[in-house]
């Protein structure tokens, strides 16, 4: 192992909460800024509750600009449910405790939300950039963008295979993505030009964590491993259990329309208004069917 998961708790914020160059350029090259930021100050990651019952979060990067513009950065491995409510909520909570009792609302600046998604996050295939902000049902364009919520899906993004190294923003991707990749695509002489991204990846060398961080990475990615092994087996269990509960419930449904179209099929003979022939195909069953039932009549 000579290098840690750029994703992996660990590594990211071994990354980008410890060198603020590297996460402006990160935030610069992935949010829809109006204008780039220049210089940024690391806040506290806890984000307590506005009440004693209430949730304390802590996520993954805090900071704040020059303009006063705030930033929250996560990256998620995997699926958690009410992932997207806890992410409206913390930013919700940056948004509001900006100003002081006494500070006027028109102080208040924009709040970024950025999340890194190593899973789907919506079922269009070829959308994996997703910003959200406050905006007006009918006219999309008129919108309030105090709150960005920012979603990243990185598989789709590894899917399209379209990234290119010219360009910053693919190469972060690329980096959060699997930082490995780039060694197949540049010598270390070619990888030296992009010096945040070849920085970015030297951190994640083993040899930057102590001994006891190593184990806990260890352990991290087996219980990643464990996690996904668990979800993938979980969904093969339903998959099958559903399709014995469909098969078992579409016999009942049979059953009973069947009995229904018998009961129909036996009014439309005695009325006689219809020939074997028409009524199999009324009911969409077999003309013998209807033909033994029409016999059972006559005997009757």
């Amino acid at each position: 192992m000579k290098i840690i998961d750029s994703k992996s708790d660990l590594g990211f914020k071994k990354v980008f909460a410890e060198r603020p160059h590297l996460l402006m350029s990160l935030l610069n090259n992935l949010l829809p800024l109006s204008n780039p930021i220049v210089s940024l100050e690391y806040l506290s990651p806890e984000l307590t509750p506005d009440q004693e019952d209430g949730k304390n979060t802590i996520v993954d990067v805090r900071c704040t600009d020059t303009q006063n513009r705030h930033f929250i950065v996560e990256m998620q491995i995997s699926k958690q449910a009410g992932f997207v409510k806890r992410v409206i909520t913390n930013m919700t909570k940056v948004y509001s405790r900006q100003l002081s009792k006494v500070d006027p609302y028109i102080l208040a600046q924009p709040v970024y939300s950025l999340n890194l998604l190593d899973h789907a996050l919506s079922n269009i295939e070829n959308k994996w950039y997703h910003h959200y902000t406050l905006t007006e049902r009918e006219f999309h364009d008129d919108y309030i963008d105090e709150l960005n919520l920012i979603m990243i899906e990185l598989p789709k993004w590894r899917k399209l295979n379209t990234f290119d190294l010219q360009k910053p923003k693919d190469r972060w991707l690329m980096y959060l993505s699997d930082p490995n990749m780039f060694s197949k695509f540049l010598t270390e002489k070619e990888l030296a030009r992009y010096n945040e991204i070849s920085e970015a990846i030297e951190v994640l060398e083993t040899k930057n964590f102590t001994p006891e961080q190593i184990r806990g990475y260890e352990l991290y990615i087996d219980n990643m491993r464990s996690y996904v092994t668990n979800m993938s087996e979980a969904r093969r269990e339903g998959i099958e259990q559903g399709m014995e509960d469909g098969i078992r419930k579409g016999k009942e449904e049979g059953r009973v329309q069947l009995i229904d179209d018998t009961i129909s099929i036996l009014d439309d003979l005695e009325n006689k208004t219809l020939s074997t022939t028409q009524i199999a195909e009324k009911y969409n069953v077999d003309l013998r069917f209807v033909e033994r039932l029409s016999k059972s009549i006559d005997k009757g």
